[in-house]
């Protein structure tokens, strides 16, 4: 099982820059905590003052710890500065699927859809 911090979050005009400059320095030491898997920074394509910040840690113990850093309390700090109520979720992921998943799935459905027609012959 793994685990996700996802935020999301809209910066005031014109500090979409500086927002994610610092959310950057953030990333930096995160990478050499126990547990880091990886961190993510995106811009929404269709508003580019919408921000999407993750990280994935190995276990609910290195995301607790994360949780009572000073780096995290510098997280919640930026988040005080959204031009809106920003989301934040913490998940739990017990699975992670690939293309796999499209084929199992899709393969059900082509061979179901086959014995149907088979039924209708």
């Amino acid at each position: 099982m793994l685990f996700q911090t996802l935020l999301r979050m809209k910066s005031p005009q014109l500090e979409t820059a500086d927002l994610l400059k610092a959310l950057r320095s953030l990333m930096r030491p995160a990478r050499a905590e126990k547990g880091f898997i990886l961190c993510r920074l995106c811009l929404d394509a269709d508003d580019a003052n919408t921000i999407s910040y993750e990280e994935r840690w190995q276990t609910r113990a290195d995301l607790e710890a994360q949780l009572r850093s000073d780096r995290y309390t510098r997280l919640l700090t930026l988040m005080e500065s959204a031009a809106e109520v920003p989301s934040l979720e913490f998940n739990c992921i017990s699975e992670t699927r690939g293309l796999d998943y499209i084929e199992a799935v899709r393969g059900r459905r082509d061979q179901s859809a086959g014995l149907n027609h088979a039924a209708l012959s």
